[in-house]
């Protein structure tokens, strides 16, 4: 089964609109090396983005963030259900934006 971010069902929730914003500052704070994996840079609109909440199979740990690289099927949506990077705020390291890498085939994605 694929999980996909893009939808055009619903509008982005509040949450997703300030989480979009909020990574799309830490992103141009990151250094150009970090920001270079960055397949598809975040843009700060929820609509694009798409947040997403990440959670590994046994609920051991979640991330909220954007995909911003990994495989995409033939409409442009991502494939997560293969491995992705995500760009997170939630981790240890203050308010800068970590990359995580996420096997699909490990976790559940769901759109926030």
């Amino acid at each position: 089964m694929s999980f996909t971010t893009e939808s055009t069902a619903t509008a982005p929730s509040l949450e997703a609109n300030v989480l979009a914003r909020a990574l799309h500052a830490a992103f141009l704070r990151l250094p150009p090396k970090l920001q270079a994996r960055c397949v598809v840079p975040p843009t700060g609109d929820a609509a694009i983005d798409q947040p997403v909440l990440v959670e590994a199979d046994n609920g051991c740990d979640h991330y909220r963030g954007v995909v911003v690289a990994g495989e995409r099927d033939q409409d442009g949506r991502w494939l997560l259900d293969d491995a992705f990077t995500l760009l997170s705020l939630d981790h240890d390291d203050g308010p800068d934006a970590a990359l995580i890498v996420c096997h699909g085939w490990n976790c559940h994605a769901d759109r926030i």
